[in-house]
């Protein structure tokens, strides 16, 4: 079953310099299949956008960054598989293998260089538990 937990993000301060953060308001447990970005209309072109995982009490991981853009997107981020010494596993000793990130915790969206906006930015996280 697929899920969809959305994430809005307001931003404070002044033109091209605001930031903002919203945590998840639930724990998102299981593989994260895509983030839809949708930026605000007004929303500068110089906005940085940062996904992350909560991985302890103040660890954050990061998953995704979109940088200087506000085009609305969808992304399915993906890690290398790793091996149990966390080498990188290849199916031809070149290419590596990719798999969705296993979460579980709360997903933070933080907002840089952006102007200050009610909702800049709604990221739908789509997770499948």
């Amino acid at each position: 079953m697929i899920n969809i937990e959305t994430i809005k993000v307001t931003t404070t301060g002044s033109a091209g310099s605001a930031t903002g953060a919203t945590n998840s308001n639930v724990s998102i447990e299981g593989k994260i299949l895509a983030f839809r970005i949708n930026y605000h209309a007004s929303c500068p072109n110089t906005a940085d956008v940062t996904i992350t995982e909560r991985i302890g009490s103040t660890d954050w991981q990061t998953i995704h960054t979109e940088t200087n853009s506000t085009t609305d997107v969808m992304r399915y981020p993906r890690r290398a598989v790793e091996d149990s010494a966390e080498n990188t596993v290849t199916f031809d000793g070149t290419n590596e293998i990719y798999e969705p990130y296993v979460t579980n915790g709360q997903i933070r969206v933080a907002v840089a260089q952006a102007d200050a906006l009610t909702d800049c930015v709604i990221v739908d996280v789509l997770y499948e538990k």
